[in-house]
This record gives structure tokens, sequence and C-alpha cells, in this order.
């Protein structure tokens, strides 16, 4: 009887498989760092819209206080809610409240309440400052609302500013 031979099947080395899993594991690394550096990004540019929304929005309850002022029985006077506010740095809530405070720092944080508006009033607390500043001439005034958080541990803001005009 003759001995069966087995035919020789080319097989990979170790130095050669080692190479491939080393190459392996770099793909997987550069995909793994994308998708760290992706949710970092997304983080990111979701504050980035709350905050455009919160200073637009900051300016537009100014606006509606103003609007409130000049279309009572007389336009706005030194008694007005919006009027002595020239240069200073305060908050104003949908109720028409105006606090001013004298250091961006002071400004409490926002929250959002149980209806899911972002407020002063109690609530889950929020990382998100806002405040507005006044800048005024004869007849108008620059206002600039500012929106600040903490983004990787750097302070970020966003700032948006309008003319409005009949201030005074």
């Amino acid at each position: 009887m003759r001995k069966q031979q087995h035919p020789i099947i080319p097989a990979f080395s170790l130095v050669e498989l080692l190479v491939a899993i080393a190459i392996i594991g770099i793909g997987l690394l550069g995909i793994a760092s994308l998708a760290t550096q992706n949710i970092r990004v997304q983080y990111f540019n979701r504050n980035s819209l709350i905050s455009a929304q919160l200073a637009q929005e900051g300016l537009e309850l100014a606006r509606n206080l103003r609007d409130n002022d000049w279309k009572s029985s007389s336009p706005i006077t030194s008694s007005s809610s919006l009027a002595g506010l020239y240069g200073d740095l305060f908050t104003i809530d949908y109720l028409g409240n105006i606090t001013e405070y004298s250091q961006p720092e002071d400004v409490p944080f926002l929250s959002i309440d149980s209806n899911g508006f972002y407020s002063y009033a109690p609530g889950t607390l929020t990382h998100f400052q806002r405040y507005l500043t006044t800048e005024c001439q004869d007849n108008y005034c620059l206002l600039t609302c500012i929106v600040t958080w903490q983004a990787q541990g750097q302070s970020v803001n966003y700032e948006v500013s309008d003319y409005l005009y009949a201030w005074q």
C-alpha cells in the first residue's frame, strides 16, 4: 500500500498575522477616534443652536417690552420699564421683569421649567446664562444679547445685536 500524501496548503506565518492584526487595529482606532470627535462636535453644535435661539429670544423679549411701552397711553418715559437701562447689563423674563446686574458672572443660569421653557424660574438648571446690554444714541439703542455656556472647560459666548428705535 502506498502512503497517501496530503497536499501542502499555504498558510500565513506568525509575522504576517501580527502585521494584519496591527493594520486592522489602527483602522479601528481611527474609527473610534472619529466617533468620539463626532459626539463632541454634535454636543457643541447642539449648544450653539440652543444659544442662538436663546439670544434671539432675549432680543424679542426686550423688543416686546419696548413695544408694550410704546403702545401704552404715553410713549416711553423716564418711568418706563426700559428707560434708564442705557449701558446697563440686565436680564428680562417672559413677564417683562427686568433685573440689573453689575457683572456678567452675577447673572443666574437659566432653568427649564415644567413646560419646557427656558426661564429664571425654578426648574431644571441648565449651563446657559443670558443677559442684555444697551448702547444708546439720540433716538435708538443698540441692544446686544449674550448667551454664555461652558464647553470642554472653556467659556463660549454667542452674541446677537439689533437696533431698536423709539427706545426713549
